[in-house]
């Protein structure tokens, strides 16, 4: 009998070996930071708006990522493309109002960079009225929110200080009506005049100004950091705007940045509409400046997750 139980335990146990033995080896169990590292890598699809391409492009880099596929675009025409069905890893927008549009296109998640201030930048030195007269580079509203804001700053600068800087934009078929609220009614197509010459989005009209298209230009005090110019007090300031003068590649700039209102960190004190007559017609309030982003897919949260981590007062933003 012991004989006969030794033998038996002798072939549980080559049982047990063989089919332990034919088993695959076990996987080392993923950590959170093992798949964090397979979901951020590659290169996003961006769609960005010209003053968030430096801040975008450097956080998708502290994340590890390529940065071939962000592209430059204004924020209209970027949401028009997710709308369509065509949609990027990451969208980053300057205009706050358009952060609904953005979520109910299926963002994962939004964030919010932070407020900041609109600028004129001239190749001399310009005053106020001045510029009623001077050609400026235009950023068209049907695709970029710098438009619509610009039309709304010099709509308020006209009423407040006495000098007509609407004229030029009259001339281009924009209607300004105010009855308590001001509305701003922009066609859809916008031609070049002897005051304005017209461009896609405010990287174009930063192209054509640097060609000489034009005087001036309204830009935002980011997109002029990011364009590598280093502001230094020129003195002088009024009760609208405070002096500044920046050099980049030999070439002197002239920056005036604007104070509140006009500076829009805080919502106007007018209610203004930009009414886009499309087709389709578009309404869009124009509130203060705040700039967000959008992710729609998990590489697109990597970006986000980047952003968060990084100073961003370094890039002009107002937190």
């Amino acid at each position: 009998m012991i004989l006969i139980g030794v033998i038996a335990l002798v072939l549980v146990a080559i049982v047990f070996f063989l089919l332990q033995s034919q088993q695959p080896p076990q996987k080392t169990p993923e950590t959170a930071a093992t798949t964090a590292t397979k979901t951020c890598s590659g290169s996003p699809l961006g769609y960005v708006a010209p003053m968030l391409v430096k801040v975008v492009r450097d956080a998708a880099a502290a994340a590890g990522l390529g940065t071939g596929g962000i592209q430059s675009m204004g924020c209209i025409e970027g949401l028009r493309r997710i709308q369509g069905g065509a949609r990027p890893d990451i969208f980053a927008c300057v205009d706050i109002e358009l952060r609904p549009d953005a979520e109910r296109a299926g963002a994962l998640q939004t964030y919010s960079l932070g407020r900041f201030k609109l600028a004129l930048v001239c190749r001399s030195p310009t005053t106020l009225e001045e510029l009623a007269s001077a050609k400026t580079v235009f950023a068209d509203p049907n695709k970029a929110p710098i438009g619509y804001r610009e039309l709304a700053a010099a709509w308020m600068l006209s009423r407040d200080l006495g000098v007509n800087l609407t004229a030029k934009y009259t001339a281009l078929g924009v209607r300004f009506v105010y009855n308590g609220t001001l509305y701003i009614y922009i066609p859809s197509s916008l031609p070049n005049t002897e005051m304005i010459d017209v461009a896609p989005n405010l990287d174009g009209a930063w192209a054509k100004f640097e060609a000489g298209a034009g005087r001036c230009m309204f830009a935002y005090v980011p997109f002029l950091l990011g364009k590598g110019l280093q502001l230094r007090p020129a003195g002088n300031g009024t009760s609208y705007w405070e002096p500044y003068t920046a050099e980049a590649d030999g070439r002197i700039y002239y920056v005036y940045v604007f104070k509140p209102p006009y500076d829009f960190v805080e919502d106007p004190p007018i209610k203004a509409v930009a009414v886009l007559l499309g087709p389709p017609v578009k309404t869009i309030r124009v509130g203060h400046f705040e700039a967000f982003v959008a992710s729609y897919t998990e590489l697109g949260n990597c970006v986000i997750e980047s952003l968060k981590k990084m100073d961003l007062s370094k890039y002009g933003f107002i937190k």
